[in-house]
This record gives structure tokens, sequence and C-alpha cells, in this order.
């Protein structure tokens, strides 16, 4: 009889790594829950296994400290940002009415991220990370996001290269800031429609890569 055994154990490995991977953003729901309702230098590792469900033990093993944790929600914010912008860079191509739904969509990211990037701001001066890391880690994120939105060459065709990489990220920066701004931060915006004035900005920024001139209209 065959023997069945590494067969077998593969859907296990698997399993308990999709266990963890479902502890780990347990852990950092919890921690953005505590971190609203607490200072940073006050909530204790016991506070995010107590609304975690889960032991002290369990917090310890995914996260050595609060710093740590931290560190994790920030990368979070990173990814949920990088998905959005692999969303517009999978677009077949893009017009006017595929920025403005794309927009939509963003937007609908930034409302889940809002409020791990707020504890994040808050929690991050007393959290241990340098500005010198920090500031690689911005860079790191951002660049991937700029080489996304310039890969397909034939988008950008006739446009110098670095004049590509520079509307990228002015696309890019001109999103976070605006999203950060309306909803991380509420600003209080009284047109009917924010995303429509937007969406006009980042069609000028982007104009070369558009599939028409209408888009600008």
């Amino acid at each position: 009889m065959q023997d069945t055994g590494p067969m077998e154990s593969t859907p296990r490995k698997n399993l308990r790594e999709e266990q963890k991977i479902l502890t780990h953003r347990r852990l950092l729901d919890a921690a953005v829950t505590v971190f609203t309702e607490k200072p940073f230098l006050d909530a204790r590792m016991e506070d995010i296994a107590q609304a975690a469900g889960v032991t002290r033990a369990t917090v310890y093993a995914h996260f050595p400290g609060k710093a740590e944790i931290v560190d994790a929600l920030v990368e979070r914010v990173y990814g949920l940002m990088g998905e959005a912008y692999a969303d517009l860079a999978a677009l077949p191509c893009w017009t006017r009415a595929d920025i403005r739904t794309w927009l939509d969509d963003a937007a609908a990211r930034w409302r889940e991220m809002a409020p791990i990037r707020r504890v994040a701001n808050a929690a991050a001066p007393a959290a241990l990370r340098s500005l010198g890391e920090g500031r690689v880690q911005y860079v790191e994120a951002h660049e991937r996001y700029v080489a996304m939105l310039v890969a397909p060459p034939e988008r950008w065709q006739g446009v110098d290269p670095a004049e590509a990489r520079q509307r990228a990220l002015m696309a890019v920066l001109q999103t976070e800031s605006f999203f950060s701004a309306w909803i991380a931060i509420e600003w209080p915006l009284r047109t009917a429609d924010p995303l429509h004035l937007l969406a006009d900005s980042l069609c000028h920024l982007l104009a070369p890569a558009l599939e028409n001139d209408s888009a600008l209209d």
C-alpha cells in the first residue's frame, strides 16, 4: 500500500498557516480597538489578548511587543493601499469613467484602513520606530505603487519614463492626501461629489496614459 503521509501533511500544514494568518489579523483588529480606547503607553498586551479572545501567550507568539504591533498595522495600511493601486494598474485601459469607478472602490478601502491609520499615527511617536526606518518604509511602499502604474509600457507609449513615473507618483500622492484628509481626518467637504473633482485631477495627471482626450472634458 502506497504511503500517503506526505500528501496528508500538506493540508494540515496549510490549515495551520491559514489559522496563523487569521489569528494575526484578529490580533491586529483587537489592537486597533484597544489603541482607540486607550493611549498607546497605557495599553497592555493583556488588553489586546482580552479584546481578541486569546491568551497573552498567543499575542506574544505573534508580536514581541506593542511597537511591533504598530509596525504591523502600518504594513497593513500600506498593503491595503497597494491592493487599491494594483486594481487601477490591472484595468485594461484608463478612461475617465474607469478612474471614477476606481475611486469609488478605493474610497471603500480607505474607509477600511482609516481606524488603523488613526491609531498607528497616534502610537508612532511612542512606538520606537526611527525616522530613518519610517522613511525607508514609506519610500519603498510608494515605489511599489508607482511601479505598478507605469509597468505596462504600451500605456505610456511616447512618454519619457521619468515623466511617467513623476505623473504616477503625483497621482498616488494626491489620492493618498485627499483620502487621508477626507476620510481618515474626516475633513468636512460641502461639494456634492468630492470624488468628481479628484477624478478630474487624476485624469489631468495621467492624461498621457488615458485612452482618449475626452477623459479631460
